[in-house]
């Protein structure tokens, strides 16, 4: 294999329950106790109905823009000091720079936020750059991100890049463009059967990785 492109949260690092959670971390941290209700929100605007449920089930009122504020800067110290890699990444992330694979990390989120993360795990070496889906204009539910990467890295085809996700909706985008797909299991994705299925192979754990299915 010669090309790789990496989702940072969830695929190689253990982030995405930080992400998910935020929003109970500051209803206790307001001496709250968050109950189920707030994890069945599946929203493209997250936020703005978590702040709605805040104030008609708390009466605690936060604007969206706080409430974001204030996940980044949890997220940012739990980067800093808890997060560390997803189970086998260090050693794959390793393996494949022996090898020669250019590598990047395609994100939704902004560098900023990732990079005590990145200066703690050092992984700005592995990677020839990092893409941002708020510095780049579009998300991934869009393929564009990812044929970008593919040119920057140097790729002719999305053949012959393998794209590593861990959430099915900008899995199923990079699958439908003829990337091959590792899909890495996360406990916050809720629709692990469907990214197993699409996957062209599925691990929890990278050190299961089968390197000959790998493109060439």
């Amino acid at each position: 294999m010669k090309f790789a492109i990496f989702d940072l949260d969830g695929t190689i690092v253990d982030s995405m329950g930080y992400w998910r959670g935020f929003a109970q971390a500051f209803l206790r941290e307001k001496g709250y106790r968050p109950d189920e209700e707030i994890e069945q929100i599946n929203s493209v605007k997250w936020v703005e109905k978590i702040c709605e449920l805040f104030e008609r089930k708390y009466g605690l009122s936060v604007t969206p823009d706080r409430l974001r504020a204030w996940g980044i800067e949890y997220v940012m110290d739990r980067y800093a000091n808890k997060i560390d890699f997803k189970p086998g990444a260090r050693r794959l992330l390793e393996k494949l720079k022996s090898m020669g694979v250019k590598m990047c990390i395609c994100s939704s989120t902004d560098r900023y936020m990732m990079e005590p993360v990145i200066k703690k795990l050092d992984l700005d070496k592995y990677f020839i750059f990092t893409q941002h889906c708020r510095r780049f204009g579009k998300e991934k539910d869009q393929p564009d991100i990812f044929f970008d990467c593919m040119q920057r890295l140097g790729a002719q085809s999305p053949r012959q890049v393998a794209v590593f996700e861990d959430a099915l909706y900008s899995a199923s985008t990079a699958k439908k463009a003829g990337f091959y797909l590792v899909g890495m299991y996360d406990k916050t994705e809720k629709n692990t059967d469907k990214l197993e299925e699409i996957a062209d192979q599925y691990v929890t754990d990278y050190s299961r990785l089968d390197y000959r299915l790998l493109p060439e």
